[in-house]
Parts: C-alpha cells; sequence; structure tokens
C-alpha cells in the first residue's frame, strides 16, 4: 500500500471524531483498542502497532463492522483519501432487517 502516513492518520482521525459523535467514547475506545489505534484523553489517535498498514486495515473492517451507515463511511472515505478498501468490506453483503425478516415469504 503506497499510502502516506500522514494520509492514514487523517483518515483514522476523521473516522475517530465521527464515531465519537455518534458512537460515544467508550465504544470508540473499545474499537480502537481491539484495532492497534490509541485513543488519546484530546480525542486524538496514536498509533500502537509498527505496522502502521496493518494496524489501519483492522481498524476499517472494525469500524466498518458497526452498522451500514459506517460501512459506507469507510468505504467512501478511503477512496477519498486513497487508501485500498480492505478485502474483508469489498464484498457486497445484503443485510436483512428485523422487519422484513418477520414478513419473508416461506
Amino acid at each position: 500500500m503506497a499510502v502516506s502516513e500522514a494520509t492514514m492518520t487523517q483518515l483514522v482521525t476523521t473516522l475517530v471524531k465521527r464515531g465519537l459523535g455518534i458512537y460515544g467514547r467508550e465504544r470508540m475506545a473499545k474499537i480502537c483498542e481491539e484495532s492497534g489505534v490509541a485513543l488519546m484523553d484530546d480525542d486524538s489517535v496514536d498509533w500502537l502497532d509498527d505496522d502502521k498498514e496493518k494496524a489501519l486495515n483492522k481498524f476499517l473492517i472494525t469500524y466498518a463492522q458497526q452498522n451500514v451507515a459506517a460501512r459506507m463511511t469507510v468505504k467512501v472515505l478511503a477512496k477519498k483519501h486513497g487508501v485500498p478498501i480492505p478485502k474483508g468490506l469489498e464484498k457486497r453483503s445484503r443485510i436483512v432487517s428485523r422487519f422484513r425478516k418477520m414478513f419473508r415469504r416461506r
């Protein structure tokens, strides 16, 4: 992946700020911890893992698993910043709501 460290940091910072507003600090801290990104007290981010590309991919996948809107946000921002979309997000999956499941024809 030929992406600069500044671009990766900017992408993660944008997603973290969005996530803090939507999901709250506890949930974002958990997402960051699982992926190797440190969430500081001033809401900035730092890299815990020396392999920043691996940490970025894990962060993008973990963040995208929150809901459909998060998945689309990751895809759009990754494309905007020129970051390759991780393999786990490339495939298209159909998510069926509970409402549709209730009225599914059998």
